[in-house]
C-alpha cells in the first residue's frame, strides 16, 4: 500500500502542478488580451465603431450584449428584436444609430412578418420619423383604393399589399408589420417606388449607455468593455487582474422620453409618442 503511494505522489504533483497553471494563466492573461482586444475598433465597409458594440475583431466582452454588429460581405448588420437590419451610420458622438430594415432591400414580402420594437431601456426614438404600416393578403380594393403591390403568401387566397401612416394592425388583412421612416415620405405612401427609397435610407435611434464614465476609463489609459456576470460596463487596463466596475448598465440610468411616435418594446409592447411625454 506504501509503495502504491509513494508511486502515485509524483504523479499527483504533477497534476497539481498542472491544473494550477491552467488555473492561473487565463487570469494573468485574460485582461491584457480583452485591453488588446477591446482597443480594436469593429471596421466593415464604410462603418467603424467602438464601445458599445462588438463583433468581429471585438469580442463580447468588449460590448452591450445587444449592440453585436456583423461584416457580411463588405456590409454591417445587425439583429434587433429578431429584425435584420443593415447599419448605415454610427455616430458615437451622439449616440445615433441609422438603420435600415434588412427586407427593405430585398422586396416587400418578407418571409417573417415581425414589427419593428426597440427594448425602451437600450434604445430611444429621434424626432423626425414616424411608423408606416405594411398590410398583407388583404381583399382586393380592401382599403378603397388600387393594391400597391401583391405578396404570394401560404394558405392565403388573397395578394393584395397597402402601405398605411402609423403602427396598425391587420384588420380585415391577414397580417401587418409596422416600422419607422422618415416623417417627409408620408405624401409618398401611394408612390411605392419612392417610398421604397425612403424604406432603403433607414431611420435613426439612439442608444442608451452613458459614456461618461468610459470616456474617463480612456482617460485613465485603459478600454471599455462589458462585465456579463456582474451585467456592468468595466474599464480593462494593461496588466490589470480583472477589469474594474466603472459604471452600471444602461437599465440604471434614467430613461429618456421618446421624443417622436415610434414603437417601443419593454415585455409588454406599447406605442410611444410625443404626446405621451
Amino acid at each position: 500500500m506504501n509503495s502504491l503511494v509513494f508511486s502515485l505522489s509524483p504523479f499527483l504533483s504533477v497534476s497539481v502542478i498542472v491544473l494550477l497553471l491552467f488555473i492561473r494563466i487565463p487570469s494573468s492573461l485574460s485582461n491584457n488580451d480583452l485591453f488588446s482586444d477591446c482597443s480594436n475598433q469593429f471596421v466593415c465597409g464604410n462603418i467603424t465603431a467602438d464601445f458599445p458594440f462588438w463583433g468581429s475583431a471585438r469580442p463580447s466582452s468588449c460590448g452591450i450584449p445587444e449592440l453585436e454588429l456583423k461584416c457580411e460581405n463588405n456590409i454591417t448588420k445587425m439583429n434587433i428584436n429578431e429584425v435584420r437590419y443593415r447599419v448605415l451610420d454610427i455616430k458615437q458622438d451622439t449616440e445615433i444609430l441609422r438603420i435600415a430594415r434588412e427586407d427593405s432591400f430585398v422586396g416587400l414580402c418578407p418571409p417573417q412578418f415581425a414589427n419593428s420594437t426597440f427594448d425602451p431601456m437600450m434604445f430611444e426614438s429621434v424626432t423626425g420619423y414616424m411608423n408606416f404600416t405594411f398590410v398583407y393578403g388583404c381583399l382586393p380594393f380592401a382599403l378603397d383604393g388600387p393594391a400597391l403591390f401583391t405578396c404570394i403568401i401560404n394558405g392565403v387566397n388573397y395578394q393584395s399589399g397597402f402601405v398605411l401612416p402609423m403602427a396598425n394592425g391587420p384588420g380585415a388583412c391577414y397580417s401587418s408589420v409596422f416600422f419607422p421612416a422618415p416623417v417627409i415620405a408620408l405624401p409618398s405612401i401611394l408612390d411605392l417606388p419612392v417610398f421604397k427609397r425612403y424604406l432603403k435610407e433607414g431611420f435613426e435611434v439612439r442608444w442608451k449607455v452613458d459614456s461618461t464614465a468610459c470616456r474617463e476609463c480612456l482617460r485613465s489609459g485603459g478600454v471599455c468593455g462589458y462585465d456579463s456576470t456582474s451585467n456592468e460596463t468595466t474599464c480593462y487596463r494593461p496588466n490589470q487582474s480583472r477589469g474594474s466596475n466603472t459604471y452600471a448598465p444602461a437599465s440604471s440610468t434614467p430613461a429618456a422620453a421618446p421624443v417622436s411616435g415610434m414603437y417601443l418594446s419593454n415585455g409588454s409592447d406599447q406605442y410611444m409618442n410625443s404626446s405621451q411625454c
